[in-house]
């Protein structure tokens, strides 16, 4: 796949999708579900910076025909675009899976004999939506792939009292500081890109350090907030080609993924201005020709609050 003449947001996380699958942490997935409050036939759920639908869906696929019997989810984004791509897709999905599907005033009702499913879409700011949403009360917080966006304990802060007393955090795919590319192209200047792209990622207001390494630093943001760790693993993204072809729109992850990383380092006093531009270039024809492995280290994390 040559590079894209445009880029979508939306694509890029509908392109991540077998990306996130591969990578998600088996075992912290497994006692998340094991974890869910098993005395309520309802369980309510929100997840901030939901995007197009993907953690619902999976939610929904791993509750159905269990002690649950039905679900109202809340997923929160602040992108309209996102949020239309949500609704597209899960309306879409919902009825490849052979549930009947409809329209509500706020989204999607899913339902069989024995699972009805609410889903709500909310176009808003994770903090605002939490300031607005005082008294909504969920058993579960999920955030995929977006904490490392906010300053961490201001955002937990925020969304803390949305949580029941015992409620679960569900929080994966968390960036912790280690982005490779390969087959190498200069030792010095792979090094050097990968340091001032974690460098980007602005230290919070709290000065708790870098938002490239919110992984780790979940362990310490949760517990200082009287919750308890009850699992966590890594969740490495790894992405390479099968015979010189990446599996379904892997190849878009990739390009997009080198997009992020030319927007913020164009320009950069640190960086040759010629030499950044052929390092771009020699890495979007590795994808071209199904040479890239790209390789970022992630965490997954699931706690209680006390």
């Amino acid at each position: 796949m040559i590079e894209p003449d445009s880029y979508s947001y939306p694509r890029y996380l509908n392109a991540k999708r077998s990306v996130d699958a591969r990578a998600l942490n088996r075992q912290v997935w497994t006692d998340f579900l094991e974890a869910l409050p098993d005395d309520s036939s309802s369980l309510r759920i929100l997840e901030v910076g939901g995007g197009v639908g993907a953690t619902f869906e999976r939610v929904v696929e791993a509750l159905d025909e269990t002690r649950h019997h039905s679900l109202w989810y809340t997923l929160v984004d602040r992108e309209q675009d996102n949020i239309q791509a949500a609704r597209q897709h899960v309306f879409k999905w919902g009825r490849e899976q052979g549930y009947q599907v409809s329209s509500t005033e706020d989204g999607i009702r899913l339902s069989d004999s024995h699972f009805d499913v609410r889903l709500t879409l909310v176009k808003d700011d994770v903090y605002r939506y939490a300031e607005e949403s005082k008294t909504a009360v969920f058993d579960v917080v999920i955030a995929q792939a977006v904490l490392d966006l906010f300053d961490l304990s201001n955002v937990l802060s925020s969304l803390r009292p949305l949580l029941t007393s015992g409620g679960l955090w569900y929080l994966p795919i968390h960036f912790d500081g280690v982005t490779g590319f390969e087959p190498m192209v200069s030792s010095q200047l792979d090094e050097k890109i990968e340091r001032l792209y974690h460098n980007s990622m602005t230290p919070d207001s709290s000065g708790e350090g870098p938002r490239a390494y919110t992984g780790r630093r979940l362990f310490t943001a949760l517990h200082q907030m009287d919750n308890e760790v009850l699992s966590a693993g890594s969740s490495d993204w790894v992405v390479f080609p099968r015979g010189n072809e990446y599996p379904n729109e892997e190849a878009y992850f990739l390009h997009h993924s080198l997009h992020f990383i030319e927007e913020e380092l164009s320009d950069h006093s640190e960086i040759d201005s010629n030499d950044f531009p052929r390092w771009i270039e020699t890495r979007r024809q590795q994808i071209d020709h199904g040479e890239l492995i790209y390789i970022a280290h992630q965490m997954d994390v699931l706690a209680k609050k006390k």
